[in-house]
Order: C-alpha cells, then sequence, then structure tokens
C-alpha cells in the first residue's frame, strides 16, 4: 500500500523535510520516489526505522564515497542531481557536504530576487498608477479585463513572497552550516552608546575611518542594528582595530569562515540581500601592519568596480522606473487634470529623485579618493 504526500517548498526548507522523513520512517513509511515537477513524496508501508535522513543536491552525481559509506549513510532514493540519504547509526559524526545544496537554492534565490527587483517598483507605481485613476470616479468604466490586473497582483505578491522565505531559509542555512553568522558581541560590559551612518556602503572607506578612529579613542564597536544604520558602541580603554567594509556581488560558501579563520571578526551583514555588504574587524598591536583583506592594488581597484557598478544599477533603475510612472500618469491624465493629492503623490516621486542622485555623488566621490589613493 502507497501513500502521496505533497510538500510544494521541501527542497527551501531541506533539515525541516528531514526531519519529516525521519519521523514517517519511525511510523513504517518507507520513501520510494519523489517527483521533482509535482512536488509530491510516495511512500509504501514498511517496517518502521529509527534513522536520520540527508538531503543531498549533487550535480556530479558520482557515488557515494569512501569516507560516507563507511560512516553508514545508504542512498535511499535518487531523482536527477538529489540524493535521499538515511543513516541508522546513532553516533554519526560524518555528514555529507551541504555545499551543493546551498549553490543550488543561492541560485534559485538569485532568479527570485531579480524577478522581485523587476517586479517590485512597476507593481507600486502601477498600484499609485491606478489609485490616482479610480480617485476620479468619472474616468473609470466597467471592464471585464480586471481580472488581468487582479492575476497581475496575485503573481507579484506570490513571487514576493517566495522571495523574503527563500532569502530567510537561505541566511539560516547559511549561518547554521558555514559560519556565516554575525559574531555575537552583544552582552555589552559597559557604558554603551548610539550612532547613525546612512549611506554607507556607497563610502566604504569613511566608514572603515571612522571605526577604526573611533576604537582608537576607546570607543569600540559592539554590534551593528539588523539594517546597518545604527553603530552601537561600548566605552572602553583605546585599542587598534582595522576595519574592512566588504561588498561581494557572489560569495562562495566558504567566505565566511575563510576570513574568521584568520582572525578576522563579522560585524554585519546585509540581511536577504541579493549581492552582499559585510562589515568586518580585526584588532592588531601598534607597529604592526595594519590588517588588510588585500593589499594588491588591482583588486582594490576592483572592490571600487563593484561598488560603482551596484550603485549604478540601483539609481538606473530607479530612474528608469519613476520616469515611465510620469510617463503613464499623464498618458491617464483626466480632463479637468488630477486632483491636489494626485499631484502631491507625483511630486513626492520627482523630489525622490534626490535619492539615487545622493547616492552617483557619494560613490563617484569614493571612486576618487581611492584612485588618488592607488
Amino acid at each position: 500500500m502507497t501513500t502521496k504526500k505533497w510538500r510544494p517548498l521541501w527542497s527551501y526548507n531541506t533539515e525541516k523535510t528531514e526531519s519529516w522523513l525521519s519521523k514517517l520512517s519511525s511510523q513504517g513509511n518507507r520513501l520510494i520516489s519523489v517527483n521533482r515537477f509535482t512536488r509530491m513524496f510516495t511512500f509504501e508501508q514498511s517496517t518502521a526505522e529509527d534513522v536520520q535522513f540527508q538531503v543531498v543536491y549533487d550535480k556530479s552525481r558520482k557515488p557515494l564515497s569512501k569516507v560516507i559509506l563507511e560512516s553508514n549513510w545508504e542512498e535511499v532514493f535518487s531523482t536527477g542531481n538529489w540524493r535521499f540519504l538515511k543513516n541508522d547509526s546513532k553516533g554519526t559524526s560524518i555528514y555529507p557536504s551541504r555545499e551543493g545544496l546551498m549553490k543550488r537554492n543561492r541560485v534559485h534565490f538569485y532568479v527570485l530576487a531579480g524577478l522581485s527587483l523587476f517586479c517590485i517598483m512597476p507593481f507600486l507605481m502601477m498600484f499609485l498608477l491606478i489609485w490616482t485613476i479610480l480617485t476620479d470616479i468619472n474616468s473609470v468604466e466597467p471592464s471585464p479585463y480586471w481580472w488581468i490586473t487582479v492575476v497581475y497582483f496575485m503573481s507579484v505578491i506570490s513571487v514576493l513572497v517566495l522571495t523574503i522565505f527563500t532569502a530567510i531559509k537561505l541566511q539560516s542555512f547559511e549561518q547554521k552550516h558555514f559560519n556565516s553568522a554575525v559574531d555575537d558581541n552583544k552582552a555589552a560590559l559597559g557604558k554603551t552608546f548610539t550612532k547613525w551612518k546612512v549611506g554607507w556602503m556607497y563610502a566604504p572607506d569613511l566608514l572603515e575611518k571612522w571605526l577604526s578612529e573611533m576604537a582608537a579613542k576607546g570607543n569600540h564597536l559592539n554590534r551593528v542594528g539588523k539594517f546597518g544604520t545604527n553603530f552601537i558602541f561600548e566605552k572602553g580603554t583605546p585599542r587598534h582595530v582595522s576595519f574592512v567594509c566588504d561588498y561581494q556581488i557572489k560569495t562562495t560558501p566558504s567566505y565566511a569562515d575563510i576570513h574568521k579563520s584568520a582572525g578576522w571578526q563579522l560585524k554585519f551583514t546585509t540581511p536577504y540581500s541579493f549581492t552582499r555588504y559585510c562589515l568586518w574587524s580585526q584588532e592588531y598591536t601598534e607597529g604592526e601592519e595594519i590588517p588588510r583583506f588585500t593589499y594588491d592594488s588591482v583588486e582594490q581597484n576592483a572592490q571600487v568596480r563593484k561598488v560603482l557598478l551596484a550603485s549604478t544599477g540601483v539609481i538606473l533603475y530607479t530612474i528608469a522606473i519613476v520616469v515611465s510612472y510620469l510617463w503613464m500618469s499623464r498618458s491617464f491624465e483626466p480632463e479637468g487634470g488630477w486632483n491636489m493629492f494626485n499631484t502631491f503623490i507625483e511630486w513626492a516621486i520627482i523630489i525622490s529623485l534626490l535619492t539615487p542622485l545622493m547616492i552617483l555623488i557619494k560613490t563617484l566621490k569614493y571612486a576618487l579618493r581611492m584612485r588618488a589613493t592607488n
């Protein structure tokens, strides 16, 4: 006798799926197949087993290594690049690598984040446009095609929700298995105070200098707020501390572990981000060479180019969306013109262009400073 169970998001929450499979196995349900497209798991009634499962994503499709086999891991079922392994040992200390799964889910997140970035601003602009049209009740006519608009809005909302879900699960998975969690310094022992820095990622050199100067005065960075705008300091004795603000369009799973093993502390990392800004610190003694990620001017210039690329992308995207909205709103303008509220919305959107302009200025200044030092 077989049973089927549907788990639509199992591949983005594999640890929960593994626990679920172990529980079903202890109830006498043996896994016999998984449909990757319908997301359906098929089980047959069998002898109850007390085992632990691990889901592996491996593009190489090579046989299990000798070490894994000697650790009592056994393949239950495979489909495509997916492998479902089980182990009946109680004291297992060796586990298959999760790097393939990490890379696969990252790719999915990047695709979803790109779709969200592409959809969110047009979605908001269309919402404002529909709102402004609806406020002029005389310009609204019944239409049998309103369902298309509803389907569009529901599709965009679904993409946004799925992106947020995968981002949360991916961050949790990465922190647990790849040592990417921010180093815990929340237990402050002395007096603390907060300083605010907005837009520091567009001038990372100034942030690094400021934090080092604060440490030299005895004001030590304890932690950074969740969104990276507030910096909490603790009073103490002056120390020499080097700070590095590193921007990565894409990081390897071992990125955080490599730097932590070299003595760096992770003070902040961008939460749920398509790209990643990380703030690192390392203490040194007077007379020592100031620790840096790289002393090579070529690599430093490459870092500047990445920041410029990210900033330019944000600026061009924002300007394109704002201009598109203004063009559409004028195309649908009623004969009597917009009311005061709609006019206010238009001017607020126009004024919002000051933000990308400030980002551009800060980024260009940063590039010029780095060019002068190199």
